[in-house]
């Protein structure tokens, strides 16, 4: 190995609050300036969300955007838009984030993990095997920025007349052969969560070209009921309400147009922050590319990848644990994925013993759900368990400088170096 004078220094891993400056803080200005933080009114109303939420859509090119709260909201209105309920199956990767699933649950449906391939993604074929007569909704989840096999799934959910969600949450400004994540599916949801692409701290998108789920969708993710213009908490009658054939129970999850604002702050520069990411993580990569014992994710189109992550794949279990741990120790924030805490299935406690929020253990008790129900523990997705086990995560920042880039490169060197050095 070889002597560094200085150790690395790697900016963190969030993407978008690297790029900060100005902008965003004009944007929480404007709206402390006008008194108007509320989604809906204020003294001197300035619509940021709904600004977003026309600048985010016409980006996609989709006809609907509906601005939530946080992603996991997002997740919980598109559950409410999609109707999921008892007796049904919602079939989801085995390496995701617990908001996924937890939406699932929530709602009152039966989860169905489905293993994932070497693009770390859902497997198009053990989805085809999962799906019967009681799947509801397909949830391809775009881990670590990289498409998931949308044509494929796209296939079969058309061959099988099933809905699907795409869950985009970590590869805002990822594309497919030119097509945005999260336009392939009947819906796409989104998060601006600090670990995100683009952040505001917290908050979520979805977007669709169907009326009736972005109807629903706002509904749920509200009050139940549509907003107009004319409504207020003050009214004591229907007067300003709309009404709607769409009425559910809400979760109270609108963003606030301070949150809106800086989103709509760092919506433009979103491709900047991809393109940074990509290109450093092409670089490393191929500067890497000799090393044995090694072989990276799978990525159906490399300049579709919004590159927040290196995934790579070792021949043995223990050597990913200490190419992750040397990596860490010289500053580089690395994991082995079966330790990446609730992004895989068997380390969420709640769905492995089927936890309730409810003394009477539903969904999981409910009469439409006993005969569905699955196993969730380690070993229920052997695929998924061996390919997690062997592989290691690696934050690609998305403001790195080449000398952060050679000492990047330098780092996984020795990393492979001191994993086989037994």
């Amino acid at each position: 190995m070889r002597e560094r004078s200085r150790p690395p220094r790697f900016p963190e891993a969030f993407p978008g609050v690297h790029y900060y400056d100005d902008a965003e803080a004009d944007a929480v200005l404007r709206v402390i300036r006008a008194r108007a933080p509320f989604r809906y009114y204020g003294v001197d109303f300035q619509g940021e969300a709904r600004s977003l939420e026309k600048a985010f859509a016409a980006d996609l090119g989709v006809r609907f955007a509906q601005a939530t709260g946080s992603g996991s909201s997002a997740l919980a209105a598109a559950a409410a838009a999609f109707g999921i309920g008892p007796g049904q199956e919602v079939l989801v990767p085995g390496f995701f984030w617990v908001a996924t699933v937890a939406a699932v649950v929530r709602a009152g449906g039966v989860p169905v993990l489905v293993e994932i391939d070497d693009s770390f993604t859902m497997d198009p074929a053990d989805l085809a095997d999962k799906i019967t007569d009681y799947s509801r909704l397909i949830i391809p989840v775009h881990m670590c920025g990289v498409p998931s096999d949308m044509p494929a799934i796209m296939e079969i959910a058309a061959d099988r007349g099933i809905a699907v969600l795409e869950d985009c949450a970590q590869a805002d400004g990822a594309t497919l052969h030119g097509k945005p994540v999260g336009t392939f599916g009947d819906m796409g949801m989104f998060s601006f969560q600090i670990n995100k692409n683009i952040t505001a701290g917290e908050g979520g998108m979805l977007v669709t070209d169907d009326a009736t789920l972005y109807a629903r969708a706002n509904a749920g993710h509200d009050l139940g009921i549509r907003w107009s213009a004319a409504m207020s908490m003050e009214s004591s009658d229907r007067a300003g309400w709309e009404a709607s054939e769409h009425v559910l129970w809400g979760v109270g999850s609108r963003m606030s147009e301070l949150t809106a604002a800086v989103v709509r702050a760092q919506l433009p520069k979103l491709p900047a922050i991809v393109a940074a990411m990509r290109a450093s993580k092409h670089r490393v990569q191929a500067a890497l590319g000799d090393l044995p014992k090694l072989r990276w994710c799978r990525v159906d189109d490399p300049d579709g990848d919004s590159g927040p992550f290196i995934l790579l794949v070792l021949d043995d279990p223990a050597a990913a644990v200490r190419f992750a741990t040397y990596c860490s120790k010289e500053g580089l924030a690395a994991t082995r994925l079966a330790d990446y805490g609730l992004h895989v299935y068997a380390n969420v406690q709640a769905l492995v013993e089927k936890r309730s929020n409810s003394p009477d253990g539903y969904p999981w008790t409910h009469p439409a759900n006993v005969p569905l129900v699955r196993e969730y523990a380690h070993g229920a997705l052997s695929k998924t368990d061996g390919l997690l086990a062997h592989s290691v995560m690696l934050c690609v920042p998305s403001r790195m400088t080449v000398e952060q880039e050679d000492d990047y490169i330098a780092v996984c060197r020795d990393a492979h170096a001191a994993a086989y050095a037994v």
